[in-house]
């Protein structure tokens, strides 16, 4: 404690305040009459009071005395010793390095990990830990220490005073998984990301990010953690073993009373913030063998997954029985959430042999970031589409010898490019890969996040210190049915995209287009040499030395740049870290200009608009008139084809044909609309009738999941050309004068807002998808079907510059 601080004798001032009154001699003169004095200081003193309150609000950041030494980080990795210990023992733990195994010497008769020394180095036995790191205004507070390597790789060792370490401090949950894993008697080898990897150097990073799929398929297990567990942990777990009993299970469905509880807590496991990390994906996915841990709690994974899909397959039941039987409160929708589309993931996205080696990855890039992850969430934005590389089959990853691949330049993570960049690539890559636009109509991507003080600073000489603006063609997540990942259990928020969900894997549900291919161009700035992207590399020379991607396909991108000089750094190296100083990346210039030029026409204007769909499918009155429903009651025997046809876009479950008894269900469904003519989707299935039958509420929940949040609209037609006006469902945003159109190479028609800049220039805004009874599957192609590139006189056929 600081010397004025000190407690004085009795003698003695408590306070260097008393010396200074001791000192003052006289009355000092009245400056403010008393109430101006009162009044002064009350004020003074609540000011003071918010001041000290921000100021102990304000969270203290530690400093990590922990530095890590250099590895040799294109083929080695760091694990970490967690030492023996008990109670409430310090945690001390120790970092050293291990080698990657070559992928032929991976797996032995029991599909294990071995652990053996090399001339190149050692490879040692360790667990992968997969956990959430997180809130990210969690400071990091809880302090562990971390010896360096001492060369002892026992199952016990003893550290003493003498041996050099340091302080590292860690979040919460990090914390509880290390003493989770520790053991009273022997040390532990694990693998975790937020300590393994030094944080601070990017180069390290990308170079150990690029190979994080290695580091989880050599673990000899994966271990997910989901945190300190609650009360209800224990009754959890016991409960998914007791659905794993088959002979048991449809008995626990029949009876809701006793087990409407149950159900609720396997959709509270379901909602853990583990599941709703992107990265977990392939962490999981990867793993030879895994297991779940909650608390003291602990279960196989493929015993949790089975029981997790178990439940799933009875979803609709037991929420209709158990979870919310009466109506009075609605139950988080289980088939959104992360838990659901892991499980899914991991039996779906490979074919694996017996020891859990991955022969082949199954899906596309383009279905796994646009599709059938949306329910995970990244921190970084452009970890979307970097986090599932390793998991795609048009990927480098998907094949063994990852260095006679190509790796498309397009795709390569890259955290210094621009954000509109990262997408903007990403796109081009569908566009040419599925010779599709689709992805325009997939929202998938997470909005800018706002820029932190050190971004806008490393920022700021490069011109970008604001925050990206960007273009109505980015088809942003917040407009995908269930919007931000973050958002998933407060409900549905939008209707569900016409151009299909991951269950289709890549299959059209429309042919709008009618199987025309795609033409496109990216608007780019002209190159010269201060923003060519072969001057700033910000990946270690091997990441990309497999070369360019082919130049015949893309030449406007040019070779991709390999330093070969790049020196070869290992623990050796007493310069390493001046080298990696000296090599820190710098921002990518930026590549795209925000435009994206496409080809097709326009079939009509927009000209009458409903209001939007409210709640959770109430459909105004208007919008049943525009498609033809009469409201005559109980007489009105039939129902307008457009009409029921529309509520449904004209499909079934899973993209089928709508069912003929559709039509018959629609009737019906109408004859119970309110006194002033709207139709209340969620208060009819709930409510209206005694037992609504099955088949009705089959019905009205396509068509909840179709009509949520949008608009209906009219075309204008055109009665000279024998043109009949349109009827439409599209996006809320739609407005009187948009233009629908048909885009080659989209396989649903689309709305677009043409925006004159003055001079007789102007360009398109993207508003939405749309679906136009009668134009979904090639009808308006019938007798002219344009050549590609759609170029020539054809007066019918537009370029639509979109921004």
């Amino acid at each position: 404690m600081p010397p004025f601080l000190r407690e004085h004798t009795n003698d003695q001032p408590k306070s260097y305040a008393q010396v200074i009154r001791s000192l003052q001699k006289g009355q000092r003169a009245q400056t403010f009459d008393p109430g101006t004095r009162a009044k002064t200081t009350t004020e003074g003193n609540a000011i003071r009071a918010r001041f000290q309150g921000i100021v102990k609000s304000v969270p203290v950041v530690k400093k990590n005395t922990y530095k890590h030494e250099p590895i040799d980080y294109d083929n080695e990795i760091r694990i970490l010793k967690i030492l023996h210990g008990k109670g409430d023992d310090r945690i001390e733990c120790m970092l050293f390095p291990s080698r990657f195994r070559p992928e032929k010497e991976l797996v032995n008769g029991n599909g294990n990990v071995n652990g053996k020394a090399t001339e190149e180095g050692r490879t040692d036995r360790y667990w992968a830990l997969s956990y959430w790191w997180g809130d990210v205004n969690e400071v990091a507070g809880n302090k562990i220490t971390i010896y360096h390597d001492t060369g002892g790789r026992g199952q016990r060792q003893t550290m003493t005073e003498l041996n050099r370490s340091g302080t590292f401090y860690v979040r919460n949950n990090l914390k509880a998984a290390l003493l989770r894993f520790r053991d009273p008697h022997d040390d532990v080898n694990v693998w975790v990301d937020a300590l393994c990897i030094d944080q601070e150097n990017n180069v390290e990073k990308k170079a150990q990010v690029s190979r994080m799929h290695e580091v989880y398929t050599q673990a000899e297990n994966v271990c997910v953690w989901l945190g300190e567990g609650k009360e209800s942990t224990p009754e959890t777990f016991s409960f998914l073993r007791e659905i794993l009993d088959l002979r048991n299970f449809d008995e626990l469905i029949a009876d809701p009373e006793t087990t409407s509880r149950k159900w609720a807590l396997i959709v509270d496991l379901m909602s853990n913030r583990w599941f709703s990390r992107r990265w977990v994906i392939q962490e999981l996915a990867l793993a030879r063998k895994a297991c779940v841990l909650w608390g003291d709690e602990e279960l196989e994974w493929s015993n949790f997954a089975d029981a997790i899909a178990l439940f799933m397959t009875k979803y609709e039941e037991i929420k209709r029985t158990s979870l919310d039987p009466k109506g009075y409160h609605d139950a988080v929708d289980a088939r959104a959430l992360g838990a659901n589309t892991i499980v899914h993931a991991t039996t779906n996205l490979f074919r694996k042999t017996q020891e859990g080696r991955v022969q082949q990855r199954l899906l596309p890039l383009e279905i796994l970031v646009s599709s059938l992850l949306l329910a995970f969430e990244a921190s970084e934005p452009r970890d979307t589409i970097f986090a599932v590389l390793t998991l795609a089959k048009d990927s480098r990853f998907a094949e063994e010898n990852t260095d006679a691949i190509i790796e498309d330049p397009r795709i390569s993570p890259d955290y210094d490019k621009s954000l509109l960049d990262v997408y903007a690539d990403f796109m081009n890559y569908c566009v040419e890969k599925s010779q599709s636009l689709d992805i325009l109509c997939r929202y998938w991507a997470p909005l800018p996040k706002p820029l932190t003080r050190e971004q806008a600073l490393k920022l700021g000489n490069s011109g970008r210190d604001k925050e990206e603006k960007m273009p109505t063609w980015i088809p942003f997540i917040s407009r995908s049915a269930f919007g931000e990942p973050h958002g998933v259990l407060g409900g549905r928020v939008n209707g569900d995209s016409f151009v299909g969900g991951p269950e289709r894997k890549g299959q059209q549900t429309y042919n709008a287009s009618n199987n025309l291919r795609a033409w496109a161009k990216f608007g780019t700035y002209e190159l010269d040499p201060s923003r060519d992207p072969a001057r700033r590399s910000t990946f270690p020379a091997n990441f990309m030395r497999q070369g360019s991607f082919s130049s015949n396909k893309r030449p406007e991108l040019g070779k991709t740049h390999v330093n070969e000089n790049q020196p070869h750094h290992s623990r050796s190296d007493g310069a390493m870290k001046d080298l990696v100083a000296a090599r820190q990346p710098s921002l990518s210039p930026e590549k795209y200009d925000g435009t994206l030029s496409v080809r097709g026409f326009c079939l009509d204007h927009v000209h009458e608009v409903s209001g939007r769909v409210m709640g959770k499918g109430v459909i105004p009155v208007e919008a049943l008139t525009m498609g033809g429903w009469q409201h005559r009651g109980p007489e009105d025997l039939n129902v307008p084809d457009q009409l029921w046809r529309t509520l449904v876009a004209d499909r079934g479950p899973n993209g089928t044909s709508a069912p003929g008894w559709y039509r018959r269900t629609c009737l019906e469904c109408l004859q119970h609309t309110d006194r002033v003519g709207d139709l209340d989707i969620e208060g009819l299935k709930k409510s209206v009738l005694p037992r609504t039958p099955s088949t009705m509420i089959t019905f009205l929940e396509r068509a909840q999941q179709i009509v949520w949040g949008r608009r209906f609209f009219k075309t204008r037609g055109n009665k000279n050309k024998n043109k009949e006006p349109l009827f439409c469902l599209g996006s809320p945003d739609v407005r009187e004068g948009d233009l629908i159109c048909i885009i080659f190479g989209c396989s649903v028609p689309v709305v677009l807002r043409k925006v004159s800049t003055g001079g007789g220039n102007s360009h398109f805004e993207f508003i939405g998808e749309c679906y136009v009874h009668g134009m979904m599957d090639g009808e308006a192609l019938e007798g002219r079907q344009p050549m590609y590139p759609y170029g020539g006189k054809k007066s019918w056929v537009m370029t639509f510059k979109l921004k």
